[in-house]
């Protein structure tokens, strides 16, 4: 029997991802035994704001991945985001499965009712994020305070701190203490939790505020030329998440790479078709940049006349609020559309969802800080775990009242919808030779006016809209985008 000796840092978080590591592997390799070293990397050691720059990059993996090539050890457990993009070394990695790469915002709960926030990072790219965070929550300003330390210290600073507000922290991260930290120390876990309890969180979405490269992914690091143990590992190597990672990690090696560039990358992954997120500034031109890639996208004949070709003047429904008042206390609220809405309705609502980035800012104008966001992918997309909802009731959707679709939701009727369509709207849906919906019911009232649209490109987003219309028209026929202004610019021929 093998014994292979694994070596990682001394964190809390570091040690619960090495138990990830050693379960997926004898979960392949039941034959095998595991000697464990932790160590501090240079990172853990120097905990000044500035370590990159003194260091360079692979602060918190270099040192170890040294122990590795003198043959001290067999394998070494990292977090893959802060591997250098650019391996020069005779070693190799394989990964886990990767886990909810997103950020989130923690505020404490004694600044809720602040006009402005500190918030703590030693990232540059999440400090740039707060330059953007004024769309989404509702507070006058936002400032970046450096903070470095494992994820309790940094809890710990921030709630013994008057002048300190919150933090940014990897969503994979808060998961994997709640998944495992029992295991690995019950006191650390218990200590954790009680802190969490003090703030707020808001998970972000990551079309916005996409995360570092391979951000929420484990990666498992061995020599090269190790061939016995290259043949264990290839069992566990989750590859999907590998293949994201590298590419994740490529896009960023064109600017040099690094946790000291203020852009983010981040692949999603619906209905089995990849979307590459990413934001920030190209260091070449000092420009800042917000793109997303399509990497399913197929080759599209553009055409001269799409459905809806003029958005401001799109009129197919009338929508009517409800005047019985909507009681959304204590309660977990998914809100798809903004429209017919009010601060008072949520104000006694344990957690809110919006359904997409532009219901958030919505929400955000009137005043609404939202927790978490559905990304226009849909009701299935990457719920909030228990531990950020702190209720295990099952959520409500705010809809209209003659929605009768299936939902795996239960529905708050707040406005009812009437067919209301305008002669613009009736001229373009005669001439389209593509359409774009952006819910079914627009669908379902388009084709009885129309019943040849059954015939032509259809496209829409991924979520309840997909799931109903290719009930209708089949999967391969329908097309993909997260957005109308997405459909626009790759199906009209300008």
């Amino acid at each position: 029997m093998r014994t292979i000796k694994i070596l990682s840092r001394s964190s809390f978080l570091a040690k619960i991802q090495t138990l990830m590591a050693i379960e997926a592997i004898q979960k392949e390799n039941k034959n095998l035994k595991f000697e464990i070293i932790y160590s501090e990397s240079i990172g853990d050691k120097d905990m000044s704001a500035h370590a990159w720059k003194k260091h360079g990059f692979g602060i918190f993996t270099n040192s170890l991945s040294n122990e590795l090539i003198t043959k001290n050890v067999d394998i070494v457990v990292h977090s893959f985001k802060d591997l250098p993009v650019k391996n020069t070394l005779k070693t190799s990695f394989i990964t886990l499965e990767r886990d909810d790469p997103r950020d989130v915002v923690l505020i404490k709960n004694k600044s809720l009712r602040k006009k402005s926030l500190n918030l703590g990072t030693s990232s540059p790219r999440r400090a740039y994020y707060l330059k953007l965070l004024k769309n989404f929550i509702p507070f006058q300003s936002l400032k970046a305070k450096k903070i470095r330390g494992n994820i309790q210290t940094r809890l710990s600073k921030i709630i013994t701190n008057k002048s300190e507000d919150g933090l940014f922290m990897s969503k994979a991260a808060i998961d994997r203490v709640f998944k495992y930290g029992q295991k690995i120390n019950n006191k650390e876990f218990v200590r954790f939790k009680k802190s969490l309890a003090e703030f707020t969180s808001v998970i972000l979405p990551l079309s916005q505020f996409p995360s570092a490269a391979a951000q929420g992914c484990v990666a498992i690091e061995f020599r090269t030329n190790d061939k016995n143990l290259k043949k264990i590992l290839e069992k566990v190597n989750h590859l999907e998440s590998y293949e994201n990672c590298l590419r994740e990690r490529n896009f960023l090696a064109r600017w040099g790479g690094g946790c000291s560039l203020d852009i983010g990358v981040s692949i999603d992954n619906v209905l089995n078709k990849k979307i590459l997120f990413s934001r920030g500034r190209d260091n070449t031109s000092n420009k800042y940049f917000h793109d997303k890639e399509y990497l399913f996208k197929e080759k599209t004949i553009k055409v001269k006349n799409i459905f809806p070709n003029n958005l401001k003047k799109y009129h197919m429904f009338e929508r009517t609020e409800i005047s019985s008042a909507v009681n959304l206390a204590k309660k977990i609220i998914i809100v798809s559309r903004a429209n017919s809405i009010s601060k008072k309705m949520f104000k006694d609502a344990s957690y809110i969802i919006a359904s997409g980035s532009s219901t958030w800012q919505k929400l955000n104008k009137i005043g609404v800080l939202v927790n978490a966001s559905l990304d226009n992918f849909g009701e299935s997309y990457r719920f909030p775990n228990i531990h950020f909802t702190q209720s295990s009731q099952k959520p409500y959707k705010l809809t209209y009242k003659e929605n009768k679709l299936e939902s795996q939701f239960k529905k708050i009727p707040h406005y009812s919808l009437s067919p209301s369509v305008n002669r613009i709207t009736i001229d373009e849906l005669f001439i389209a030779e593509s359409f774009y919906w952006m819910s079914f019911s627009a669908f379902n009232l388009a084709i009885k006016l129309r019943p040849e649209i059954l015939n032509k490109r259809n496209s829409c987003g991924p979520g309840n809209t997909y799931n109903q219309i290719s009930k209708v028209i089949p999967k391969k026929q329908l097309n993909v985008y997260l957005s109308y202004e997405d459909f626009r610019e790759n199906e009209l021929k300008k």
